[in-house]
């Protein structure tokens, strides 16, 4: 099957349309480079080394119809930034795959290491959050005006298979039932309302990032929405995500020397950066819970299966794990 893909996408990159579009000398090799759960991704260089990477998309984890598109265009305004790939071809016209393609720029790096990277991620994410946006770019984007309660309303819709899923214990079910009854209760929105709004990634697990001695970028921007710069800043820093790819749970210290550096950069208040954190920690954890219920019970379903985020999933579900997480941020579920 992986063959196969290969040599289609060798055989489109020929056409001579987007051979000429792209640029390309002759291809040298195509070769699978990673996926996630809506994303298949393949590595191209050609005869002179140039390197490309060219993403097949399988759905929409944000209910767009054309998500290529969408990613694209958000690329080419993150571009001022210098922190995200380049875009540089779209084929949403669905004649040779069935599928949307978007070809970007191949970035080299790895994945962030918590331990030794906290301070260029904080880099990365003020450039980024600082970013100005003119009205027509913020049109093009979806908008979270409440984005406490557009946790909770995510939350219902990936629960709703989940209530009658026997994939999962009572249990587990119930502490996520019991979470989302708690931020229904303790909706955070009035806080948030006079706060400013960017462009926020909300998938920033150390594998989004490619990391070198002395630069960093941030990918995969295919749910990025304009809302409040703490979606990423509590996202990044939740144990859900840095146990997702790794096995790190960054310490309090560590914590303080990451606001304190993106608060420097940004001209904000550290303090007041960590309030919205703590604000916000609970609706963060009711849609990372609720994902992993969802993903849990429609598995089997998956166009993308992979195997390392379903087990990840089921130990996030863990009442061993999820009850004292919850407690630790002010949620007795």
């Amino acid at each position: 099957m992986a063959e196969d893909i290969v040599n289609k996408i060798t055989k489109y990159l020929r056409n001579d349309h987007i051979f000429r579009r792209l640029g390309l000398k002759d291809i040298h090799q195509v070769r699978y480079l990673a996926q996630g759960e809506y994303n298949r991704n393949f590595l191209i260089i050609d005869s002179s080394g140039r390197q490309l990477v060219f993403r097949m998309n399988y759905g929409s984890q944000i209910n767009v119809k054309r998500q290529a598109r969408y990613e694209f265009n958000a690329l080419k305004i993150l571009s001022r930034t210098r922190h995200t790939p380049m875009p540089i071809f779209l084929d949403d016209n669905k004649k040779i795959f069935n599928h949307d393609i978007l070809i970007e720029q191949f970035l080299p790096g790895q994945s962030l290491n918590y331990s030794t990277d906290l301070y260029k991620a904080a880099e990365i994410f003020a450039s980024i959050h600082s970013l100005k946006l003119s009205s027509e770019q913020q049109q093009s984007l979806i908008s979270e005006d409440n984005l406490c309660f557009d946790r909770i309303s995510e939350a219902k819709i990936l629960l709703d298979p989940v209530y009658q899923t026997n994939k999962l214990s009572d249990e587990q079910k119930q502490i996520v039932f019991d979470l989302l009854d708690w931020c229904l209760s303790n909706n955070q929105d009035a806080y948030f309302s006079t706060q400013s709004k960017c462009m926020v990634n909300t998938e920033v697990n150390s594998s989004n990032f490619l990391i070198t001695d002395n630069y960093g970028w941030l990918i995969d921007w295919e749910k990025t929405v304009y809302s409040n710069a703490v979606q990423d800043l509590t996202q990044f820093m939740a144990e859900t995500t840095t146990l997702f790819r790794s096995s790190k749970i960054i310490s309090n210290e560590d914590r303080i020397l990451f606001i304190k550096k993106y608060a420097e950069l940004t001209d904000q208040s550290s303090e007041k950066l960590f309030q919205n954190i703590q604000h916000y920690m609970p609706f963060l954890l009711l849609r990372a819970l609720s994902w992993c219920a969802m993903l849990v019970t429609t598995y089997e379903d998956k166009p993308i299966k992979n195997p390392n985020i379903y087990h990840k999933c089921r130990d996030f579900l863990n009442p061993k794990f999820s009850l004292p997480l919850l407690k630790k941020y002010g949620v007795n579920a």
